[in-house]
């Protein structure tokens, strides 16, 4: 395991022991539905810059990342922090969901392919090759309700707002 997968194992590990505590400070009572898309970006901003501080040496587009989404109905606030070194920056951390006993970082961007209008990643470990990517493939899974990593990432795309 070469040193930046050491240094982010350490950076995530702060982040998952500090992260209940500031969405109590920051996010707790925020259901307002015109409030809470920004409380959430400036929380996201607050960790970075707190990470960005903390860890000045490691760089910023390797740092990891937070994702929080407020289920209105049960009033409750899930957090998803990247498990996984992610060796290709310029991705969009979906979140992280577990099938059975595995974790997957679910990630999205935009296709090079002009076949497809995007590409989703599905990481499972911090080896560079360690991850599953698909367009047509996490839509088909999806609609046929399969429970895959691409799939999950496909429907956090949606809700994110990504695709239609």
């Amino acid at each position: 395991m070469d040193q930046s997968v050491k240094d982010f194992i350490q950076i995530r590990d702060y982040l998952l022991e500090t992260l209940p505590q500031k969405i109590d400070v920051y996010l707790m009572g925020i259901w307002d539905p015109i409030v809470k898309h920004s409380v959430i970006k400036e929380t996201i901003d607050i960790i970075e810059n707190e990470l960005i501080e903390l860890f000045p040496e490691f760089p910023f587009e390797y740092l990891p990342k937070c994702k929080f989404r407020i289920i209105d109905e049960d009033m409750e606030i899930e957090a998803g922090v990247q498990n996984y070194y992610n060796h290709e920056p310029g991705l969009t951390f979906l979140g992280s969901t577990m099938i059975g006993y595995e974790i997957f970082d679910c990630y999205y961007r935009d296709s090079y392919d002009p076949r497809f209008e995007y590409t989703f990643i599905a990481r499972y470990g911090h080896e560079v090759d360690d991850y599953y990517v698909g367009s047509k493939t996490a839509e088909a899974e999806y609609y046929l309700g399969q429970e895959t990593p691409l799939s999950i990432a496909y429907g956090l795309a949606i809700e994110d707002g990504f695709i239609g």
